[in-house]
């Protein structure tokens, strides 16, 4: 662990990406970003972290290795990869040039199928890890992130559980100050993740554009968010998985604190960029139905997604 991570590269800097990489980087990893949109707005005003847990502390990023062409970062040891699932047909042209034969993945996506794309685009037999963000984390301008709160990535490793080769980038994220949990399975966090991610962004945009606090406050949205978990308990189930009820009941406690809080995929809705659907909702419903389950409310849900989010 004492060795470092090497050269790593950050696709995908958005809330979550900037976030991480900027704590990476401020910790002395030798981390690439690279940018597209944004590329101009950091390299002219920096990129800055602000900690609401922390009387709104700011913090530029320092160094700020910034890229516009991935064949400019070239190969790495590591590639963390933190860009929308919805960008996930585009990642193997995009991470190639940076990723050799030993290099090592990570990814930071929302929802289900994204390892198993790393690993179709790169082989299964290499290190691939999810890192999933149990966290509260806007982009608030292109060169400005704000963390609402600061939670803890847990980690788990695809095809596996989690070897020698995954420590090096836990110890990374706790030596940045970064909270860290460790999952023996992937997929009981990936479901666990779900619970909260289904109900609360999916709701959030159906409801036409309802931060949580009313979600919770509105009895027949907060009922439909409970049986919106309650499926995905029962999904997890079929495949071997068992959730407490009061892990559910959790996500409402942990909720409440939030206040007007937007949801990632509501601020992709609102500013008219693609909401991750399939990884998020059609996903987990398709796993969950393939075990004979009748997931009438994921199903509905889904379809006013798909439905709201068609031109986007």
């Amino acid at each position: 662990m004492g060795k470092g991570l090497g050269k790593v590269a950050l696709v995908g800097p958005g809330a979550v990406g900037g976030f991480y990489g900027g704590m990476l980087a401020n910790s002395g990893v030798d981390l690439k970003f690279l940018f597209r949109s944004s590329y101009e707005d950091v390299c002219r005003k920096g990129l800055w972290i602000i900690h609401h847990s922390e009387d709104c502390r700011e913090e530029r990023v320092e160094p700020l290795h910034a890229f516009e062409d991935n064949n400019e970062i070239g190969e790495c040891d590591w590639v963390i990869v933190a860009s929308k699932s919805t960008a996930n047909d585009q990642l193997e042209e995009i991470l190639k040039p940076m990723v050799g034969p030993s290099t090592k993945l990570l990814t930071l996506q929302n929802g289900m199928g994204n390892v198993e794309n790393l690993a179709k685009a790169f082989g299964s037999k290499r290190t691939i890890l999810a890192g999933l963000c149990f966290t509260c984390i806007n982009r608030t301008r292109p060169n400005r992130i704000e963390s609402l709160l600061p939670g803890y990535v847990q980690f788990g490793q695809y095809g596996s559980v989690l070897q020698e080769s995954a420590e090096e980038m836990m110890f990374a994220f706790e030596k940045a100050g970064v909270q860290i949990k460790k999952a023996e399975s992937l997929d009981e966090v990936l479901w666990r993740k779900l619970c909260w991610n289904v109900p609360f962004n999916g709701l959030a945009v159906a409801c036409g554009g309802m931060t949580t606090d009313l979600i919770l406050k509105e009895a027949e949205h907060r009922s439909r968010a409970r049986r919106l978990m309650n499926e995905i308990q029962s999904a997890a189930l079929g495949h071997g998985i068992a959730i407490d009820d009061s892990f559910l009941k959790r996500q409402f406690d942990l909720t409440e604190p939030m206040g007007p809080y937007k949801p990632s995929s509501l601020i992709d809705f609102l500013c008219g960029r693609s909401v991750e659907v399939e990884s998020i909702w059609g996903e987990p419903l398709r796993r969950g139905e393939s075990k004979g389950l009748q997931m009438k409310e994921l199903r509905k849900l889904y379809e006013e997604l798909c439905t709201l989010t068609q031109n986007k």
